[in-house]
């Protein structure tokens, strides 16, 4: 994918942009137009605009790589890829990011591991994201140290101090048309940051929904109404108005449910709704009353003696839209690990 930027004596270290045809893939039932990935974006003062490693099913290329890129006094980002395309085990997935990080902004210092998000549909289903952010380190005006959990919330924001800006972590931008979007991470300089002000984004994928359009009801003859009927209501005279988010765990070798794992359900901000403890069946269920335009997610926040927490890219998933009157029961169990030993 072509990059544009006015920083000079840009050297790129071993630049990988493939396109991989392969064999015919066969469509979703609906439509799976936009799909995309992109590794590393950077929109930043003096005119400096970066795009490296994109990646679009189904229009392609499907993949991009670039081992490393160096980006005159900024720095250095290495293993920068996006990918997208159908998946083996079925539904359409778009992921992007990067294995590392180092880059001096003035104002501010970004280091990181490996930070990616991923995107995927299924048929007749909405997108579900997870992202994956490790070691994330920032230093702002050469002093303040900023550490990252591992595992962010969908929307961790952080403030940056002096008015500097702002770092978001797990981003989910919900479209009108159903699709997510997912940055894995956003820092955000404000004027106060001097020239460099702007946006880079490490990690940003968009997967659209796949649950078909419905149709408009068939336009019949009005028809009188009886005055005399009015709407049936619940027992005690109001509309029912709550859904619910049921979490699943198993134990990953037995198969079983997991007793006593509490769950936590979190909107795509990261404001706890409620939190839930499951049964022997391993099963439990928050309920609440969802609002229209929000999604959901269920996250494990502990576990019990004897099983490990997930992996920090596994403890979450989602996200779900759910309407009042709803039931539904996560896509898959959390297949939770014995705890390491001691020892």
């Amino acid at each position: 994918m072509p990059r544009t930027a006015t920083l000079p004596a840009l050297a790129v270290a071993t630049a990988l942009a493939l396109a991989l045809p392969g064999p015919a893939l066969a469509a979703p039932t609906a439509d799976p137009a936009g799909f995309s990935a992109t590794g590393f974006t950077a929109a930043l003062g003096n005119g400096i605009a970066i795009t490296e490693a994109h990646a679009a099913y189904p229009s392609g290329p499907v993949r991009a790589e670039v081992s490393s890129a160096r980006f005159a006094s900024l720095g250095t980002v290495a293993g920068i890829h996006a990918r997208a395309g159908e998946r083996s085990t079925g539904g359409t997935a778009a992921e992007a990011g990067v294995a590392a990080t180092e880059l001096d902004l003035a104002a501010a210092v970004l280091s990181t591991g490996v930070v990616t998000a991923r995107c995927a549909s299924e048929d007749e289903s909405d997108p579900t994201a997870r992202v994956r952010v490790h070691d994330v380190l920032l230093t702002v005006d050469g002093s303040t140290r900023l550490g990252f959990s591992a595992n962010p919330a969908p929307g961790t924001t952080v403030q940056l101090p002096g008015g500097l800006g702002q770092v978001v972590l797990n981003e989910q931008l919900p479209g009108p048309d159903g699709s997510l979007t997912v940055n894995a991470l956003r820092l955000s300089l404000t004027e106060a940051a001097g020239d460099l002000a702007g946006d880079v984004v490490i990690g940003s994928v968009t997967c659209p929904s796949l649950v078909p359009a419905e149709e408009p009801p068939a336009e019949e003859d009005p028809v009188e109404e009886d005055p005399a009927e009015e709407p049936a209501e619940e027992e005690d005279g109001t509309a029912a108005e709550e859904g619910v988010l049921i979490s699943v765990a198993e134990d990953a070798g037995a198969g079983h449910g997991v007793k006593d794992v509490v769950f936590e359900v979190v909107d795509e901000r990261g404001a706890l709704i409620d939190a839930c403890t499951t049964d022997a069946s391993g099963r439990c269920g928050v309920a609440f009353a969802p609002q229209e335009h929000r999604t959901y997610y269920a996250c494990v926040a502990t576990t019990p003696a004897g099983y490990g927490m997930p992996a920090p890219d596994e403890v979450c998933d989602g996200p779900y839209r759910i309407a009042p009157g709803d039931e539904i029961t996560i896509h898959e169990p959390f297949p939770l690990l014995p705890a390491p030993s001691d020892q």
